[in-house]
């Protein structure tokens, strides 16, 4: 699942849920709103359960940790 941040440049992508994420394509998701559950699809059949997460800004990867600290202290 890839999902854009309008106005922000950045791109969040999750790899290996369950199933087939819960929201459409075109669809506005919000901050906290489920969008899939965790899985063990694809090569991550020997690691068991788990959620690859990337944040992408202007399609290269960046390190997602500052982002989330500093989302989490004003959470």
């Amino acid at each position: 699942m890839l999902i854009h941040a309008r106005g922000t440049g950045r791109n969040y992508r999750y790899s290996h849920l369950r199933r087939p994420a819960i929201a459409d394509v075109g669809e506005l998701v919000r901050t906290g709103q489920r969008i899939g559950g965790v899985g063990k699809t694809g090569n991550a059949v020997t690691v068991g359960c788990h959620l690859h997460f990337e944040m992408r800004r202007k399609g290269v990867a960046i390190d997602p940790e500052p982002a989330l600290r500093r989302w989490d202290r004003s959470s």
